[in-house]
């Protein structure tokens, strides 16, 4: 083979490997609308924390409530969209147009299969904290008032632990329904924030339950290898 062929050869492999590389990532396109006040004019970014440090993947300026960002990515990935590199709003950066909703009533991602499941959960799970709050606030009233009516008081905390019962319920059913998708193993993540290594009965349920694959994700083996959790 002469010295041209090889030199085209070699050229069309590199031409085929960064075809391969770019085909197998899946396009992405973030569109947002902005009703909070201080964000126009500002940079949003799209950061990566999974190893520890933010890693700016893309990013924008908000002008006149809107914003996008479009590119490539391999696969789903758990992120924070970021102003001023303070997270604002968890997602999954992931093929597919996602909608961004940033508003006083709340914020929210939508569009693409993640973040449709788990904004589908943060919203249930919303509701049972609202409810949660306000039998709180109920407490509340009744230990200022100064009449602290047992029957009352114990009406009101046994409501408090049926809702956190509830929520633990709702936690652990949408991860065992999901635990080959990404979405699971992002909301394990957030569940699971906070230096204590004691394993709460319900977290026990979801890892004793768990698929070999869910337990090799990021966050879940970080945490049992700090908690010492060990399959029975």
């Amino acid at each position: 083979m002469s010295n041209g062929n090889i030199r085209i050869s070699v050229i069309s492999l590199v031409m085929i490997s960064a075809f391969m590389l770019v085909s197998c990532k899946g396009r992405y396109e973030i569109y947002g609308q902005v009703e909070s006040f201080g964000f126009d004019g500002k940079i949003l970014t799209v950061n990566d924390f999974s190893s520890g440090e933010p890693v700016v993947i893309d990013s924008c300026t908000v002008s006149h409530g809107h914003f996008s960002m479009k590119g490539r990515t391999k696969g789903a990935k758990f992120v924070m969209l970021c102003r001023d590199g303070i997270p604002v709003l968890p997602m999954y950066l992931e093929k597919g147009k996602s909608d961004i909703m940033l508003v006083p009533t709340g914020m929210k991602a939508a569009g693409t299969r993640q973040n449709d499941l788990l904004y589908g959960f943060l919203e249930k799970k919303r509701a049972i904290d609202n409810r949660y709050e306000d039998t709180w606030q109920k407490r509340m009233q009744l230990v200022r008032s100064g009449s602290m009516d047992q029957a009352k008081m114990e009406v009101i905390q046994d409501s408090l632990k049926a809702i956190v019962s509830e929520c633990e319920e709702l936690i652990y059913s949408f991860i065992s329904a999901n635990y080959r998708e990404k979405a699971a193993a992002g909301v394990f993540a957030m569940l699971i924030q906070g230096p204590s290594n004691d394993i709460p009965p319900f977290v026990k349920r979801i890892l004793d339950d768990a698929p070999s694959k869910f337990l090799e994700n990021r966050s879940v083996a970080e945490y049992i290898e700090k908690t010492g959790y060990t399959r029975p």
